[in-house]
């Protein structure tokens, strides 16, 4: 779903007021995104690990050095926004939340 798809009304019945709900959507957009951020940052950091490995294997097959290596192609990990993420799980009621006293 996109976020144009969610109205006000998917909400009230789950918290005091809209506001209220829109800081727990937020601070799970938060979470979402630092989620996703480990993700993207292992994914390069293997795609790099890999590069380096395929350019000293290629280094080792010919006497020349190579100058620059060929990128090795891989899927890139495509996410959905963590904001429409956490609205979605807002409105199935799968986000729990409590106050600390």
């Amino acid at each position: 779903m996109k976020a144009q798809d969610y109205f006000p009304e998917h909400f009230l019945d789950g918290t005091a007021n809209i506001y209220e709900t829109v800081l727990i959507i937020a601070q799970r957009a938060r979470q979402m995104s630092e989620l996703q951020k480990r993700q993207i940052d292992r994914h390069l950091g293997q795609t790099e690990m890999l590069e380096q490995a395929a350019a000293r294997a290629r280094a080792e097959d010919s006497d020349d050095m190579i100058e620059q290596p060929e990128p090795i192609d891989r899927p890139v990990p495509k996410f959905e926004k963590p904001v429409v993420l956490s609205m979605g799980e807002m409105k199935d009621k799968a986000v729990d939340w409590y106050y600390e006293e």
